[in-house]
């Protein structure tokens, strides 16, 4: 996967209504024209403005990227060992998994900060040296697709590409879904559900070096599980045509 980041909000407003009475009318006039200067009922108050309620799926991301700021240094967050639920499956407190490596940190999310479409207590952060580049938010998917989007539509705007991809569930049924990206420079942001999985999906909230970290790991990872290939001569490479504008194969991260 490949990844960058951007940011967006919602706000409404109140109004009270104002409640005019009607003027009193002259007895002594009443008594002189009865039909005609009859005392006037008081008049309804108007109704009051509808008020604009901030939905709550405006900005769900806003507890966890508040505490996890996208181009600050990375917290100092404590072990996740020492902040698990006692059966196990969950966090009470932002925490980092001393498994991980530097570049790249489980981080775990409570339950309060995490919004409703995240899949488990765990984000992805893109570390460089001790700086915070990148974050990887993994979510049910199609299953929560529209909050996904609402929220990322409050936070950062109308999506400067946004389609439609039909994949395959894993009964090989066809699920439609949407991969959309956002841009708040140097941010980049990009939602999309897993190809051969279309129930669980990421977000990608990325900047520039984190696209270069996480090449970097994907290389050592090769190197890895292939210590020849880097040795071995390479072929000539082909000149590669530059896609036209608006091209492009859709794919996650390929954006």
């Amino acid at each position: 996967m490949r990844f960058q980041l951007a940011g967006l909000a919602v706000a409404g407003f109140t109004a009270a209504g104002v409640l005019a009475a009607a003027p009193a009318v002259h007895a002594a006039s009443a008594a002189a024209a009865p039909s005609a200067n009859a005392a006037k009922p008081a008049s309804a108050p108007p109704a009051a403005p509808s008020t604009a309620t901030t939905s709550p799926e405006a900005d769900l991301l806003a507890p966890l990227l508040g505490a996890l700021k996208i181009g600050n240094p990375m917290p100092d967050l404590p072990d996740c060992a020492d902040k698990r639920t006692p059966d196990g499956t969950d966090v009470t407190a932002f925490c980092v998994e001393v498994r991980g490596d530097g570049a790249m940190r489980q981080v775990g999310v409570p339950r309060k900060q995490r919004p409703a479409f995240m899949d488990g207590p765990h984000a992805l952060a893109v570390v460089d040296r001790n700086a915070l580049v990148g974050l990887i938010v993994p979510t049910d998917g199609v299953r929560s697709e529209q909050s996904t989007l609402r929220t990322l539509t409050a936070r950062y705007g109308k999506p400067f590409r946004e389609e439609q991809v039909a994949l395959l569930d894993k009964d090989g049924k066809s699920v439609n879904s949407v991969h959309a990206g956002w841009m708040q420079a140097p941010l980049t942001v990009e939602v999309y559900s897993i190809p051969d999985d279309p129930d669980t999906g990421s977000i990608e909230l990325l900047l520039p070096r984190a696209r270069t970290v996480m090449a970097q790991k994907d290389a050592a990872i090769t190197q890895q599980l292939n210590p020849g290939a880097a040795s071995a001569p390479s072929a000539p490479k082909a000149v590669a045509q530059k896609p036209k504008k608006g091209e492009g194969d859709g794919k996650p991260g390929s954006w």
